[in-house]
Parts: C-alpha cells; structure tokens; sequence
C-alpha cells in the first residue's frame, strides 16, 4: 500500500490500498494535483496475522494531526469470483473499516473512500438508475456486502463508494478489459476470445476519468453525513459490435476474434445519464479508443 503524506500545512494524509488499474489511475492523478511525500509500505493480502502488525506500522507513521483518507481500489475479485475468494475481499475491507473507525475516535476526521462495481451490482439490467442493488452471482453479492459494512461505520466524517461500469484503459505494467485486449492483440496480430456476443451492450467508461473524479473528491475538504454511492457510467451504452467497429476503423486493420459458443458475460447492462452525478464528466468512447491507441503505438507497455 501506499502513504501520500502533504506538507504540514495542507494536513491531509492519503492511505491508498490497492494500486491496479483504478487504483493506479488515483494515484497518478492525486500526485498531479497535490505535491505530497510518498512512503511504501507491504500489506499482504492473505495473512490476516501479518496485516495486523503492518496495520501497526502504518499507523505509526501517521502524523498526530490532521484529516487522513483511507482509500481501498484493491482485491483481485472479478465476475467469476467465488464465494470464499470474496469472502476473503470483504474480510479485508472489514479490517481497513475497523482501522479507520479506530483513527476517528483518536479524534481525527477521517474520510473513506470505497471503489464497487456498478456491474457486479446490477448485472442484466438496463436503462438502470442505480438504486437498490441485485446481484446475481458472488461477486456482486461480495460488493454489495462491503459497501454495507462501510454504511454500518461509526464516527467516520465523509463515506463515499464508487460505481464504475465497465472500466477500459490501460498503464504500463498491466491491459484489462476488452477495448485495451481488442487494441494490443490487433497491434501484434493477436486473437481476442470474447465471452459475450456482438449484441451485448455494455456502458464503458475510461479509467483516467475514474481515476480524476475519485482523485478531486480524495482533496475536497468537507463534513460528514449519510454514505454517498456514486454511479460512474457513460450513460450511452455501446454494443460489442460497435466496439469492434470502432476499433478497427481506427486501427486501419481487421480484426481476429474469437466468440465463445457459450458466452458466460452476455447480459446486457445500461445506465440512465440522470443517474450520474452531476460534476461527473465521461469521455465519449471513440476518444478513449484513439487515446489508447495512441499510448500503445507511443512504446512498450
């Protein structure tokens, strides 16, 4: 995990756990907003016995003043996640909750910031507003669980949990998702195996956008209140096929894909614009799309 720790003066102290896609997209932004000391420290993700002298640790380095934000973007979960592999996911949130609830009776503000998943919560529903979630399988289930853990929360002052739709990008060290999997593999000639179809429609949303909404509301200063959910989507929903056509219009070359016969993430999913927040801004796809290709081409990922 890491620590991003201001100047006296600015008395905010930034606890990141988990630097993935999202994750890393957060911390690139708050370090181009906010000039702020960094410091490393391990958290092991299956040694409960460990995380508890690392939590130790990490307390120990705070300082005694100021408003600290514990941010969680981490576990490894993902729709074919199982029961006990979120299970495990939620048992860590649990632990970091506790953590800072224990900070906020020491007297200090402490504001949490939780990343879900508006896919996992409402999976197979279209034109959604984003209202009572009803998952379908474990994953969901575990998301819908953590952000309940996080709304049971003490003393804390601000508690904000992110929903982001169908998250494309892409860093240096990792690709996910479909836009960025279709762009690399035709860059290098590669096969795509699609586990949907080319009806499905799906809201996708680029992780930089992510990255700086989470990042300017981690900076905003402000009181505490009910537990905030918020829905990070485009609003306008793409099918597979426009996807693929988009991508092969800008690459200038066809495609090799592979649909699986019996696709295990077809259903459809969409979100109202009215169910966005307002100072929320997404990036149309095709300029995400010739974002990404522009990065690919630019070196070595």
């Amino acid at each position: 995990m890491k620590l991003l720790q201001a100047k006296e003066r600015d008395g905010l102290s930034v606890l990141m756990f988990g630097l993935g896609l999202i994750g890393g997209a957060v911390d690139r932004s708050l370090q181009l907003r906010w000039r702020a000391r960094e410091q490393r420290f391990p958290y092991d993700w299956h040694d409960s016995s460990l995380r508890q002298a690392q939590r130790a640790a990490i307390r120990a380095a705070l300082p005694t003043r100021g408003r600290i934000a514990m941010v969680w973007t981490g576990g490894q979960s993902g729709f074919a996640a199982t029961e006990a592999g979120m299970a495990q996911e939620t048992a860590l949130v649990t632990e970091l909750v506790d953590m800072a609830e224990a900070l906020a009776r020491d007297g200090r503000p402490v504001d949490f910031h939780m990343l879900s998943s508006a896919g996992g919560l409402f999976e197979g529903q279209t034109h959604c507003s984003g209202g009572v979630p009803h998952p379908v399988r474990p994953y969901g289930e575990g998301k819908r669980q953590q952000e309940e853990i996080l709304a049971r929360a003490v003393g804390l002052n601000r508690r904000r949990v992110y929903r982001p739709s169908s998250v494309y990008g892409v860093t240096r060290s990792r690709r996910v998702g479909l836009v960025t999997a279709l762009i690399s593999n035709a860059m290098r000639g590669g096969t795509t195996r699609i586990f949907g179809n080319q009806n499905t429609l799906r809201d996708y949303v680029l992780v930089d956008d992510i990255g700086h909404y989470i990042a300017r509301s981690i900076l905003q200063s402000g009181s505490g209140g009910p537990i905030e959910a918020l829905l990070l989507a485009s609003g306008r929903p793409a099918s597979v096929f426009e996807v693929i056509q988009r991508i092969t219009e800008r690459m200038e070359r066809p495609l090799l894909l592979q649909f699986d016969p019996h696709p295990s993430n077809a259903q459809d999913m969409s979100f109202l614009p009215s169910a966005l927040p307002a100072d929320w801004q997404a990036t149309p796809l095709p300029s995400g799309i010739a974002g990404i290709v522009t990065f690919l081409r630019s070196g070595p990922a």
